[in-house]
């Protein structure tokens, strides 16, 4: 088997089984009920003609694709590692937690070598244990319970004399309870098309690709058009996708004749300076997003903890490759036919970028072939040369021709350099002048800058009339040119802002009232309360408060702003609402808007008869900055809810090995906190239980060498949670040494919901299973409502620095960050699954069908796009429809709904007789097709 059907099995549940055998074998049918068996184990199950395949062929072809089939499937879920946690059974922990860290302590400090026992005085029963050293009694520290080192989790080499099996954990339980899913495997009778679609779909996507895309698109495009481009679009909507694609074929036909024409054809579909830099950065191995590694603080604080034989593991930049003469020249031309003012500006967004790709396109050495590019360096690297050479005769005769743009500046010595005047800039000085007007005008040059600046032009319009209008239009007249990501993120985001509370009219107003109260005090001669008066409304705290604050840093309730800086994984921060409301008619001409050009866009693709909805697509954000998002067994957009009704126990799980030169720790954690966001406590590592049974640890493992590497679990318990005053849960995966989990050969995590008495690790029972990645040291998954039993993904991480990462230090930060997400994801102001389903239908359906959770329908009149949208949307929000679906007189369907977290499309398929809730299960035998939402965004995009 190779790369691509592997691919296909985990993309498409796809195999491409070979010819049946001239005699086929008797106990074909046997067989397979086997291998159905060990595939429902871990989730999934054959369909009738990949069954009969099997059954028909060879025992050694049929063996050798069954192992395969498993192994891909197994991995899927993390059934291909062993789990084996330090407490060998789990979750029978030991119950006092406390007394087993003072006897660890106590060993680790004062046991000898050669004597006896230090807790209970045995002799002869004292082990060294290889390679950490302890000296562990093996009556005080039972073998039989433990599958590493006791005392520092460290794992024992082979043929240790206290732990002689040390790879053999509890015998694996039997399982009686159902799967947490089902998928189905089918037969790909043509691999080689499935491929091609699948490789076109993610070259179409309008957002840029996550890590594990990326890698699965390089691998379609090896096996489907390894040394052309001409199978590209003209216009690839995500310019990340295309620098991938480029700097592969670039690759793949260096030294070869194909190298010439791929180029031109790279060249022909580049449209800015930004585009070649992406492709040369990912020609040398970087981030197709431009991304750097993060800086890391100067020796911390923290820093001292640090072993002295365990230096720092951090993730270096790329060093640009050797560009060939043809690739310099290619670059160099097509940076030379751009305007030098919008080259200068494109380079000085991504400054280190540029500055190491010049070391390599030497831009200087032909000047008078291509001074246009010369002077865009010169720009870039502020270089001064003499005024009457050739670079500076070529800086010169730019700056005459723009010389509002590019600035020139004489020196003393003769020599002449040119600054670029940046297009922010001239926005920036409108805006200062309070001009908004002017600031759109500007911006119509610019139409995506134009909508994700559309809530700070309103607000610089202020009230009025005029300045709002030109505001408007100008948004109306560049919508056709901006990408439906960014049309839908800025009017989603101005939902509610009609009804926003600034906290700064929210203290004005305290203060005006407190100044008042005080001054009565003052009249009555009360001083002590004219002092707490005034320190109420400056939002001062007492000496003794009533209560500790919250860990969000303001009282519940107080309205903040949640922002999602740039980077290679998520971080948020957040910050208080300081914004004045927006008049509402204008928002509700731009929601209009928006929903009108995106239910055009989509009216040019086939039409259906009838359009079913589903109506918790409403609670399903679309997916938004998938490059930074963890690799997932279900794709869950960023801050959808979960609702997980048989969730009486969630297991999180994590693994991880050792790098091949250094030790990792990684620790799995869970912060606890009330209603409110105060912390009630945290288990992980220091404290292995939580009010009991209410959250139990597997315990600390420090290493985790290869092959066997190391697990931990860590059990909720979500009535015990409740018993003890924790309303909110939320894991997190700390790298203790301070390892980037980009540096890790193998790490990943999830949660299952165990049976009770069942194996420890159960893949049936695995809900999410997410790899660790990214220049980041730490990561929250998610946030559990334990009162509700919801779970929303984050897929978050926190800044760290230093060493020595666990939850108690991080634990008012963690509170912070789960409890802004929260917030920002239910507060409506991200489009959801529902808005792109509702454009395709508005424009694509003869009929609209809203279902609803119990099994009631909404019929929603079609009539104008924009009109239909919203009835869909008020459709939604209902809690019961007005009728059930009959059967309709349709021959072509599209239903939406979301089945494990994936948008589920239905095409060509007869609509059955039944209920709304049966249709949307699935008729026998319907053609069903999951579909990304990204996928069907793609639709959307302007040709």
């Amino acid at each position: 088997m190779d790369a691509l059907a592997m691919i296909l099995l985990r993309r498409a549940g796809a195999v491409a089984l070979p010819a049946p055998a001239a005699a086929p074998p008797a106990d074909g049918d046997a067989w397979v009920a086997n291998l159905e068996a060990d595939l429902a184990a871990t989730g999934w199950l054959l369909d009738a003609a990949i069954r009969r395949r099997f059954a028909l062929l060879d025992p050694v072809t049929r063996m050798r694709w069954a192992d395969f089939v498993c192994a891909v499937t197994g991995e899927l879920v993390g059934a291909d590692r062993e789990h084996v946690p330090l407490f060998r059974r789990f979750p029978d922990t030991p119950a006092d937690a406390d007394r087993l860290y003072v006897e660890r302590l106590i060993v680790h400090l004062l046991q000898t070598d050669a004597a006896p026992c230090i807790l209970c005085g045995a002799e002869g029963r004292v082990h060294a244990l290889d390679p950490c050293g302890h000296l562990v009694c093996a009556d005080c520290f039972d073998a039989d319970a433990y599958t590493a080192c006791p005392i520092c989790g460290r794992r024992l080499t082979a043929g240790n004399s206290y732990l002689p099996l040390v790879a053999e954990a509890a015998p694996p339980a039997s399982s009686t309870a159902p799967p947490v899913r089902l998928r189905r495997l089918t037969l790909d009778h043509s691999p080689t098309s499935t491929a091609v679609r699948l490789r076109d779909d993610l070259v179409g996507r309008p957002a840029a690709l996550g890590e594990a895309d990326l890698a699965d698109l390089r691998a379609l495009v090896a096996a489907t058009a390894p040394d052309r481009l001409d199978w590209l679009p003209a216009v690839v909507p995500a310019r990340e996708t295309l620098a991938v694609v480029v700097a592969e074929a670039l690759h793949r036909t260096a030294l070869t004749t194909a190298y010439e024409r791929v180029l031109a054809e790279a060249a022909a579909r580049w449209g800015t300076a930004t585009d070649v830099a992406r492709a040369l950065w990912v020609y040398s191995g970087g981030d197709p997003g431009l991304v750097l590694p993060r800086r890391r603080r100067d020796n911390p604080p923290s820093e001292a903890y640090r072993p002295v034989d365990e230096p720092a593991v951090t993730v270096g930049a790329p060093r640009v490759r050797a560009l060939p003469r043809l690739l310099r020249r290619t670059v160099l031309t097509f940076v030379g036919s751009l305007d030098p003012v919008t080259a200068a500006e494109d380079m000085a967004r991504h400054p280190t970028v540029w500055k190491r790709l010049a070391e390599r396109l030497h831009p200087y050495e032909r000047v008078a072939a291509y001074p246009a590019a010369a002077v865009a360096f010169a720009a870039l690297r502020g270089t001064r040369a003499p005024a009457d050479g050739a670079l500076g005769t070529a800086m010169v005769a730019a700056g005459e021709r723009a010389p509002a743009r590019l600035i020139l500046s004489w020196h003393a010595d003769g020599t002449v350099s040119v600054r670029v005047r940046t297009f922010a800039a001239l926005l920036e000085r409108a805006v200062a002048d309070g001009d908004a007007a002017d600031a759109a005008a500007l911006l119509v040059h610019r139409p995506g800058d134009l909508w994700r600046r559309l809530d700070h032009l309103l607000r610089l319009a202020g009230d009025d009339p005029d300045a709002q209008r030109v505001v408007l239009d100008a948004a109306r007249q560049v919508a056709p040119r901006v990408s439906p990501t960014v049309l839908a993120d800025a009017a989603a985001a101005l939902s509610g802002r009609d009804a926003t509370v600034a906290v700064v009219e929210a203290v004005e107003v305290a203060a005006d009232a407190s100044m008042a109260e005080a001054a009565q005090a003052v009249g009555a001669g009360q001083v002590g309360t004219v002092g707490a008066v005034l320190g109420r409304a400056l939002g001062l705290r007492t000496r003794r408060p009533a209560r500790p604050a919250p860990v969000r840093g303001a009282e519940p309730g107080t309205p903040r702003r949640t922002f999602f800086p740039k980077g290679d994984v998520v971080r948020a921060w957040s910050a208080p609402e300081r914004r004045r409301p927006l008049p509402a008619d204008a928002i509700a001409e731009i929601r209009a808007s928006v929903d009108a050009e995106l239910v055009d866009r989509a009216g040019g693709l086939d039409r259906f008869d009838v359009a079913v909805l589903d109506a918790v697509l409403g609670r399903v954000p679309a997916p938004r900055r998938e490059r930074a998002g963890s690799a997932q067994l279900t794709g869950w957009p960023r801050g959808s809810v979960r609702h997980l009704p048989d969730l009486d126990v969630l297991r999180l799980f994590l693994h991880w090995t050792d790098g091949e030169k250094f030790r990792v720790d990684l620790d799995l954690s869970c912060g606890f906190y009330d209603r409110e966001w105060m912390r009630r406590g945290h288990c992980d590592y220091t404290r292995l239980r939580f009010k009991g049974r209410a959250a139990v640890h597997s315990g600390d493992l420090t290493s985790a060498p290869p092959p066997l590497g190391a697990t931990e679990f860590l059990d909720l318990h979500r009535a015990a949670l409740l018993s003890a005053g924790v309303e909110w849960a939320v894991p997190v995966v700390f790298s203790y040494n301070d390892v980037p989990f980009e540096a890790l050969d193998a790490a990943f995590a999830g949660f299952s919901l165990p049976e009770r008495g069942g194996r420890q690790f159960d893949p049936a029972r695995v809900v999410q299973r997410f790899n660790l990645r990214g220049d980041s040291r730490s990561l929250a998954p998610l946030v559990l409502n334990v009162r509700t039993g919801e779970v929303m993904w984050i897929d978050a991480s926190l800044s760290t620095a230093g060493y020595g990462h666990n939850v108690g230090g991080y634990g008012a930060r963690l509170g912070r960050l789960a409890a802004d997400l929260w917030e920002h994801f239910c507060a409506g102001t991200r489009p959801t699954l529902l808005d792109l389903a509702a454009w395709h239908a508005a424009a694509r359906a003869d009929r609209i069908v809203v279902a609803h959770a119990d099994g009631a329908t909404t019929q929603v009149p079609v009539g104008r796009g924009a009109e239909t949208v919203a009835a869909v949307r008020a459709a939604a929000t209902r809690d019961t429809g007005d009728g059930t679906l009959s059967r309709p007189q349709a021959a072509k369907a599209f239903v939406a709904t979301v089945d494990q977290d994936r948008l589920m499309v239905l095409f060509d398929g007869e609509v059955a007789d039944g209920s709304a809730a049966l249709l949307l299960d699935g008729p026998a035998g319907a053609p069903w097709t999951p579909v990304s939402a990204a996928d069907l965004a793609a639709g959307l995009v302007p040709q």
